[in-house]
């Protein structure tokens, strides 16, 4: 391992023999770094944190931290972060809490931009990219492959399905279906996150299901419920395509669950 002189590393931190730590980094006890894991200068990491292999922390983040949350007293919670994310400059990552399960988590292959704040018990899947200033409150759950804008605002207990883009300074206070877009303070589903799909690999005819899918929940719907809406497009054609199906099982678990907010709701055009 190379750790550098004037870093500060406790002699009960588990630190493999090819990561590297940089001047004026602290690591403390309870602290595992695996292979290829590089802290840059300043960084800090400290309770009982794991970072996987290849993630690398830029100056100034903090991995680890109390959560920000007044029924916290000091459990021993923890973080987890998976292999080769990136979390850049001054980013901050709380533990988890008692209510939460104890541990805040991040998958494999995330960048988290500068100054960006995940709150305790957030749960993140792979490659989740989250903007600079982005601020993630406690208990958020965020799916596959979703970006979430710079300057974006996320309220405790949100979900976020995967493949679904939150667009820069949206303040998002209800959960996201997979795959659409929201925009806007209180942030609406404004329509199918294509890009997304296509990066996904998914086929123009899954992309123009999605979109027909995504015109009856939210422009068309003539006065039907939701879950009608959501039976007619399973009966229907495009009923049959992988991220239409995704999105109908999304909105019958939170239908059956207790939607939080307006997101099925009809949405300003």
């Amino acid at each position: 391992m190379t750790i550098h002189p004037q870093a500060i590393v406790d002699p009960q931190a588990e630190v493999d023999e090819t990561a590297k730590i940089g001047p004026f980094c602290v690591v403390g006890a309870g602290v595992r770094l695996g292979p290829g894991c590089e802290l840059r200068n300043h960084a800090t990491v400290y309770g009982r944190a794991t970072i996987g292999e290849g993630t690398i922390v830029f100056p100034g983040a903090v991995v680890g931290s109390d959560p920000q949350d007044l029924k916290f007293k000091g459990e021993d919670s923890e973080v987890i972060i998976g292999k080769h994310c990136r979390i850049h400059e001054c980013v901050t990552i709380s533990k988890g809490t008692t209510g939460g399960g104890m541990q805040t988590v991040i998958g494999d292959h995330c960048l988290i931009m500068a100054y960006a704040h995940i709150a305790h018990d957030c749960r993140l899947a792979d490659h989740v990219v989250v903007g600079n200033n982005a601020q993630l409150a406690g208990h958020v759950v965020v799916g596959r492959k979703v970006v979430i804008s710079g300057l974006t605002g996320v309220h405790h207990f949100v979900t976020i399905g995967e493949l679904a883009f939150i667009a820069a300074m949206s303040g998002l206070r209800q959960d996201a279906p997979p795959y659409i877009m929201m925009d806007g303070v209180p942030a609406e589903p404004r329509g199918i996150n294509m890009v997304g799909l296509r990066r996904d690999g998914w086929s123009e005819e899954d992309i123009q299901a999605a979109k027909e899918a995504f015109r009856r929940l939210y422009k068309n719907r003539n006065g039907c419920t939701v879950a009608k809406i959501v039976e007619d497009i399973e009966a229907s054609p495009e009923g049959h395509s992988k991220p239409v199906e995704r999105l109908c099982a999304w909105m019958r678990d939170k239908l059956d669950h207790g939607i939080k907010g307006r997101v099925l709701e009809s949405t300003r055009h």
